[in-house]
């Protein structure tokens, strides 16, 4: 807005000037010759102005109910807004997920809300990849352009090769898009649930035929015994064991190679891949000194397993074994949770099954938890699939889901860099990625760099210039979670599930757009059978036509709804429609995997438990890459509190955590005062971190929490990601985070 013209004449000027106009300036213009300037005040936060918004009064204020995407969780949140500019946000305490709680990740959320490195409109890239030259250009020219190359690969007819990376699952975002590949013709929604927390719940499809989150109740549970240290402190379950906490607080047993940062009742450090020798341990003990009905389980995998037979795997004394067998059977009901940790090993799904018979034997995981169902769109018009798209889908994907490697689909998006080099069992030709990046957050970053200038089409949606978006050709931002409408199904915290609205918080910030009405207006583009497949215009209209009005509004006003199931009023009129499987798939929970023998192994072979008709297959030691000589350490990687997905650069609230810690910026390397004095390292040196791979820098930070033997290093700080060795669970695929070997020295 221009300033009014000033007057020329001095004396004019004065004319306007009361008497305590004309006073001030006359006691300004003392102090000023007197030397006495105004002070700024160094704490006052410079606002940017806040954009006009319709409907919004000087000095107004709301508070608007949302969904955080933060994390797996999904808490509900409640923003205040004043003028249009979010200000703060709490947790919704009518939201049955957090009821009122909220971690210091949704805290810091407004921080990339309105961070000045956000992408602000479309651009296309002009100069060599990497070479950091791009235009701007409009959304009109950018989604026409990748129209025009997605059009151009169908009508070639190979529209399997478009590959979606989609780090983002549970939200009706993501059902647009299968929707879309599923029209289009491409079976390679590549999801990043391999290598993350989700792979815990890999189990369930081989012992009770169903996938699923499971709803652990833990408001009920007497003893927990928490594997991992990431199901404390920032997991989905975190937030949730935390509520439970204000009603009845569970005895909390910890087991970890790394002590977890909130408080337990008890700290067991374990060795790096170790938990599923503990789990058959624990069962020899309850069947032994028959702490349990043993009645049916004479054939249990772990009977014979002694804890003597299992310290030298796990490094726990056999006494304390017996002992927390003991105390599991003395506290009941109690409950064995695990976190995404446990699994990330190359005994990742034995070690899972192990886990779930040991909470099967102790019969608990009937009354304490269930598998939830999946979600399927009751209200959308079944699309039509021409006969390209169906041929197409049929055929392998990019990276093994689905074929003995991961015979129940499961993605592995860290097979890709090897695929799209090989190009087998065929080239990528179009590769979209959103709310991933994969280039900083998995290993192998130059296999990924290498792969990324393989293909010759590459979209990025990200809202920051990350190092995958870096190298892509048209980077469309999105916009964040606090702009866009969605619907989302939250992690299992609830039973029965959670159906929660995600809605605008404030207008776009920026020039971007939300994901769905972007996959929309790709499908209006194609038009035809693809177009038909998703008829709406926009995204907001898919979400507030998921229900009749009447439950809409009961959904915005509390921000969340229970489910709802088949035989329900709400779902013969909408979308939303969640099946519960519990009631409308037969299925029991099997202590032998049986699926497992039909399905084989990953080099096609059956163990020897497969083929006498168990189905389980045997508990092995973990394998770790690394010669034990040059590299005597074991590398834990982490996820801290603050930890976000793609990276913490957006929130330096988060990177600040904790402040009592000192400077809370650098990389630390945890490691036992032991190996501390063994490596001549004290507190606070600059030390080298190396593995087989890669190395980084980091500060040494020497505490009693670690297990000897161990460096554990926290996720979502660069150069963590480049000492793993990119290696498999040989059953499931899940990516081996746990599996590297590293040593440690002073920095010179």
């Amino acid at each position: 807005m221009k300033r009014p013209p000033r007057s020329t004449e001095p004396a004019a000027a004065a004319s306007h000037l009361g008497r305590r106009e004309l006073l001030g300036s006359a006691a300004l213009a003392g102090a000023a010759l007197l030397g006495c300037r105004p002070k700024k005040d160094p704490y006052r936060i410079d606002k940017p102005p806040v954009p006009r918004v319709p409907g919004w009064r000087t000095g107004e204020e709301r508070w608007v109910l949302s969904t955080c995407a933060l994390c797996e969780a999904a808490c509900g949140i409640k923003v205040r807004v004043v003028e249009g500019r979010a200000v703060k946000i709490e947790g919704n305490p009518e939201h049955p997920v957090n009821r009122g709680g909220l971690c210091s990740r949704g805290q810091a959320a407004l921080q990339a809300l309105y961070h000045p490195e956000r992408v602000r409109s479309p651009l296309r890239r002009t100069g060599s990849r990497g070479s950091g030259q791009w235009k701007t250009i409009s959304w009109d020219e950018a989604i026409g352009e990748v129209t025009a190359k997605l059009a151009k690969l169908r009508a070639a007819g190979g529209p399997e090769r478009l590959v979606l990376i989609d780090g983002e699952t549970g939200t009706l975002t993501h059902n647009l898009w299968a929707r879309f590949l599923l029209a289009y013709g491409s079976p390679n929604h590549v999801g990043m649930g391999s290598t993350g927390s989700a792979a815990v719940e890999l189990d369930t499809p081989y012992r009770q035929g169903l996938y699923g989150w499971r709803a652990d109740d833990l408001e009920r549970t007497g003893l927990l015994l928490a594997m991992g240290t990431d199901l404390l402190a920032s997991s989905g379950q975190a937030m949730h064991l935390q509520c439970a906490s204000r009603a009845r607080r569970p005895r909390v047993i910890c087991v970890s190679p790394r002590r977890p940062g909130c408080r337990v009742d008890e700290w067991i450090p374990i060795a790096p891949g170790g938990y599923g020798a503990l789990a058959l341990a624990l069962v020899h003990v309850l069947l032994r000194d028959a702490l349990v009905d043993s009645r049916g389980f004479e054939a249990l995998p772990g009977a014979g397993r002694t804890p003597e037979e299992t310290t030298q795997v796990t490094g726990i004394p056999a006494e304390t074994v017996e002992r927390l067998a003991h105390a599991l059977a003395e506290n009941r009901p109690a409950l064995v949770a695990s976190d995404g940790s446990v699994v990330a090993a190359s005994n990742g799904l034995s070690t899972a099954i192990a886990i779930s018979a040991l909470n099967g034997l102790l019969g608990e995981r009937e009354r304490l938890a269930r598998v939830l169902g999946t979600v399927r769109m009751a209200g959308w018009p079944a699309p039509t699939v021409d006969a390209l798209a169906a041929a197409r889908r049929a055929v392998p994907r990019v990276d093994g889901a689905g074929t003995a490697a991961c015979p129940f689909g499961q993605s592995r998006v860290q097979a890709l860099p090897a695929a799209i080099a090989s190009a087998k069992p065929y080239p990528v030709e179009a590769l979209l990625v959103r709310g991933a990046n994969p280039l900083a957050t998995l290993p192998g970053r130059q296999a990924w760099a290498a792969a990324l200038q393989r293909v010759p089409f590459v979209v990025s949606f990200s809202p920051w210039l990350d190092e995958t978006a870096w190298l892509a050709d048209l980077v469309l931002p999105e916009s964040l979670f606090l702009e866009a409408w969605d619907m989302v199904w939250p992690a299992a915290v609830t039973d029965p599930p959670v159906l929660s609205l995600r809605q605008p918080v404030v207008g776009p910030v920026h020039g971007t757009r939300q994901s769905g009405d972007l996959v929309l207006a790709l499908a209006a583009g194609l038009g035809g059978s693809i177009g038909s497949a998703l008829p709406w215009k926009r995204q907001q209209d898919v979400v507030e036509t998921s229900f009749p009005p009447q439950s809409m509004a009961a959904i915005k006003e509390k921000g969340a709804g229970r489910s709802v199931c088949a035989d329900d009023e709400n779902c013969k009129h909408g979308l939303g429609e969640i099946v519960d499987l519990e009631s409308t798939t037969p299925h029991e929970f099997a202590f032998f995997a049986r699926r497992i023998a039909s399905a084989g192994t990953r080099d096609g072979t059956r163990s020897s438990e497969a083929a006498a008709g168990s189905g389980l297959p045997p508990w092995e030691a973990p394998r770790f890459s690394g010669d034990p000589l040059q590299f005597p350490l074991h590398l834990v990687p982490y996820r801290p509190a603050p930890f976000v997905a793609d990276g913490a650069h957006a929130f330096p609230w988060l990177s600040e955590l904790p402040l009592v810690s000192g400077n809370p910026w650098p990389l630390r390397a945890e490691i036992n005062p032991a190996d501390a004095a063994r490596f001549g390292v004290a507190d606070g040196d600059e030390v080298l971190v190396e593995s087989s791979v890669g190395s980084c820098a980091a500060v040494a930070l020497v505490s009693d929490g670690v297990r000897p033997g161990v460096v554990a290093m926290a996720l979502g700080k660069s150069g963590v990601v480049d000492l793993v060795v990119p290696d498999e669970d040989r059953l499931s695929g899940l990516l081996a985070w746990q599996g590297t070997r590293v040593r440690l020295r002073r920095a010179s």
